[in-house]
């Protein structure tokens, strides 16, 4: 049987396995618990030197841990092995068929011959035709040609289309009259994405159930929270929580990771300490920040397809806050209550 597993749902299940916390695991293997979060959530991988000791001290092998083999039962509980736990994965795929991989292949081979052709200056391609600027559109058409023959929206169709028009312009058959500006580009790309939400909402099985070039798996939601010497460290993926921070203990500063879902971080009753630092990470989901309206926020904020929204605050309040933040598809929001 094939193993689908994701690398980061096995580090996981193993280190739960072994009893450990993020923690634990990171300061075996030299890495950030945020490294192994992220790990673990499918946002990175481990760096392929600290293989051998990560499998190590998860107790497997490295192949067992690249997916390779199918991982041993490690754990017993009554007699019976210990069913595994429903993570969540996101699985991205796109295969060619047998016929596919010989086309393209040949076109590869077709396309360097001719630049090089041109480079002994046996044939002449024309002034100002290089051969990046035949390549990648040309990827881009192949890809969107294997996406449609995989499932035909908007965005698949669209993206074939584009690649072909920038071949053929940078082939200079397209007169330069008719070229397409940034202004029409991106404009063009959220009608298309959208039509393909659109589409996959009204007509979910057209294709047949699980079928589609990408395929999102679901399980449980993730959420782990911890305090240490007024420091709080929340990671959550798939989940909307709500978490309020109280006690007498001055909180000192945050490190949350959020990834697909919302969170609702609440300090309106906790012992903030002045200059207390939240480093945010965000992405695909939504992080809400409720503050006292005593406390002024400084936000340094990097965004990439998200935002951030945090009033300015009171210039004279005695307790300021320092927000970091790294966003992408998604947004921040400061509240003040």
């Amino acid at each position: 049987m094939e193993y689908k597993e994701t690398m980061g749902k096995r580090i996981s299940e193993l280190r739960k396995n072994k009893g450990m916390t993020q923690e634990q695991l990171a300061q075996q293997v030299g890495v950030t618990a945020q490294a192994v979060s992220k790990w673990e959530n499918d946002l990175s991988c481990p760096d392929i030197s600290i293989l051998p000791q990560l499998a190590e001290a998860l107790g497997v092998t490295t192949d067992e841990l690249l997916g390779k083999v199918q991982l041993r039962s490690l754990v017993v509980e009554d007699g019976a092995p210990k069913k595994e736990k429903k993570m969540h994965t996101v699985n991205v795929s796109l295969q060619m068929a047998k016929w596919e991989k010989i086309v393209f292949s040949l076109l590869l081979v077709g396309i360097g011959v001719v630049f090089l052709l041109n480079s002994l200056h046996v044939i002449s391609l024309g002034s100002g035709i290089t051969l990046w600027s035949v390549l990648w559109p040309f990827f881009l058409t192949c890809m969107g040609v294997m996406l449609c023959r995989k499932e035909l929206n908007p965005v698949s169709l669209g993206l074939a289309l584009f690649g072909l028009y920038m071949l053929l312009f940078n082939l200079k058959i397209i007169p330069e009259q008719y070229k397409l500006t940034w202004g029409m580009i991106w404009p063009t790309a959220l009608i298309l994405i959208g039509l393909t939400v659109l589409l996959g909402y009204l007509f979910p099985n057209r294709k047949g159930e699980g079928e589609g070039i990408f395929h999102v798996e679901k399980g449980d939601p993730v959420f782990d929270y911890s305090e240490e010497g007024g420091f709080v460290k929340v990671d959550a993926a798939f989940s909307s929580p709500s978490k309020k921070v109280t006690g007498d203990e001055p909180f000192r500063g945050a490190d949350i990771d959020m990834s697909f879902g919302s969170l609702v971080f609440d300090l309106t009753e906790a012992n903030i300490e002045n200059g207390a630092t939240i480093d945010a990470d965000v992405s695909f989901g939504t992080l809400t920040l409720r503050l006292p309206a005593s406390v002024c926020v400084k936000a340094e904020n990097s965004a990439a397809f998200g935002g951030v929204t945090c009033p300015a605050g009171d210039p004279n309040a005695a307790i300021r806050i320092n927000l970091k933040g790294d966003v992408s598809f998604g947004k921040i929001e400061v509240e003040y209550v």
